[in-house]
C-alpha cells in the first residue's frame, strides 16, 4: 500500500493495483472473446439446416457479439463494418 499526503492528511490507498488491473483485463476478455469464431461453422450449419428460402449469412452468436461490441465500446455502425471487414481477412 502506498502512503500519500492528501489535503494535508495521510492517505493510505487500500486498493491492490495488481488485482484491480487483472479484473479489468478479464472484463475485456469476456466482451471481446473470439470463441464464437471456433464454433462458427457448427452454429451456421444448425441455423441453416432445413430452413426454407435464402440461408442465413451470419450466425446469431456473431450478431450478439457485434451488439455487445457496439454497446461496450460505443462503436458506430460504419466503424463496426470496417472492423468486420478487417476481421474477415
Amino acid at each position: 500500500m502506498v502512503k500519500n499526503i492528501r489535503w494535508g492528511n495521510p492517505y493510505i490507498d487500500p486498493r491492490d493495483w495488481s488485482r484491480y488491473t487483472e479484473r479489468l483485463v478479464r472484463r475485456g476478455e469476456f466482451y471481446l472473446s473470439f470463441d464464437l469464431l471456433d464454433k462458427w461453422d457448427e452454429v451456421f450449419y444448425t441455423m441453416n439446416e432445413g430452413k426454407p428460402g435464402r440461408p442465413f449469412q451470419y450466425p446469431i452468436t456473431f450478431i450478439e457479439w457485434m451488439a455487445r461490441l457496439h454497446l461496450c465500446l460505443h462503436m458506430p455502425y460504419r466503424q463496426m463494418g470496417g472492423f468486420v471487414r478487417k476481421l474477415s481477412e
